[in-house]
């Protein structure tokens, strides 16, 4: 027996039938679902131990905002909550003490948090809400991008793998950066984008566009910056950083999504979680990971195609177990709730 829903209402329903019935996958506090588990994802610890204190408008409660790899293999990111750069073995199981190097640094914007990118190779950055753009080296240091004085970053960026080009959302809006020729071109002036990725094809810019529709994801042409497709999610929690599988199987090109949390009154956020969506089918979103603190941006690891994925108190690797057993993209919608004690068993089937 096959179920399809056709709506956002009905999958939610399904899906929080499925919570019910989760076996525990966690990382930290975070937790797969069993539409998680069942699509196959995998979590695991990268790096914890952040401790700073209550998030606060400069970011100091904030634990990394991003992550990049390093030319040499490492991933280096930042954390405005000791204002220091780290650089961490890409192996999981970690905490700040393993850093390889540390290098501190000078706030030098209303929130002082790291924006980073792997972008052709190499690791840019920028200081969020107006920090200048900058190109970093295996030990850290980071020196300005030339010819880019004239933008500041907003927050946030993702490498186009069409070109090795940034694509950011900055103070002239989203912008599309060549940083080997220190050049840019204004894709939409009127855009303002905190969390964002871009399609493998490099075609497609998906992002948070935060500041004029809370909680809403939109996507938009690379070329000419029209609007293309809008994916309502709001819920309790407020989508923020964005990322795509680029691993082969039936998920490829799927958005993560990883949500701030509830804002509670006191300003802290509680119960972050991690949604799946069909950028074919607006009415494909699926929570597959709940319980984490805060979370932000989402940041490819360029090594393997796993992401790592921020929170206010640890950095998350999310992967895919095994692609290969994960159903396809017809049957996505069900995430999983064959194994309900229902007893309904679903088959597999081609697109």
């Amino acid at each position: 027996m096959l179920l399809q829903f056709n709506s956002l209402s009905s999958l939610t329903v399904a899906v929080t039938m499925v919570f019910i019935a989760a076996t525990p996958v966690r990382a930290g506090q975070l937790t797969l679902t069993q539409a998680g588990i069942d699509l196959g994802f995998n979590l695991t610890n990268f790096v914890s131990g952040y401790a700073f204190g209550t998030s606060s408008g400069g970011g100091v409660g904030y634990g990394p905002l991003s992550q990049a790899v390093l030319p040499n293999g490492n991933v280096i990111t930042g954390n405005r909550g000791d204002n220091q750069i780290y650089i961490f073995h890409d192996v999981d199981g970690q905490t700040l003490g393993n850093a390889v190097a540390t290098v501190p640094y000078s706030p030098t914007t209303t929130n002082g948090n790291w924006s980073l990118v792997t972008a052709g190779g190499q690791v840019y950055g920028a200081q969020s809400n107006g920090g200048s753009y900058v190109h970093f080296g295996n030990d850290g240091s980071f020196s300005p991008v030339a010819g880019l004085a004239a933008l500041t970053n907003y927050y946030g960026m993702s490498a186009n793998p069409a070109n090795g080009h940034i694509i950011a959302g900055t103070n002239l809006g989203l912008v599309d950066i060549d940083p080997v020729a220190g050049t840019f071109r204004v894709i939409n002036a009127g855009l303002f984008a905190d969390g964002l990725t871009v399609s493998a094809d490099g075609s497609t810019i998906f992002l948070d566009n935060d500041v004029a529709l809370p909680g809403t994801i939109e996507s938009y042409r690379t070329s000419d910056g029209s609007k293309l497709q809008s994916y309502n999610l709001t819920t309790p929690y407020f989508p923020d950083g964005l990322g795509v599988i680029t691993t082969a199987g039936p998920l490829k090109g799927y958005i993560l999504v990883n949500n701030n949390g509830q804002k509670n009154s006191d300003g802290t956020f509680t119960s972050g979680s991690v949604g799946l969506l069909n950028p074919l089918n607006p009415n494909q979103y699926v929570i597959i990971a709940t319980g984490g603190s805060r979370g932000d941006f989402i940041s490819p690891d360029t090594s393997d195609g796993s992401l790592f994925l921020s929170y206010q108190d640890q950095v998350v690797r999310l992967s895919l177990a095994d692609p290969a057993v994960s159903p396809e993209p017809a049957s996505v919608g069900l995430f999983g709730i064959g194994c309900l004690a229902m007893g309904l068993m679903y088959r597999r089937r081609h697109a």
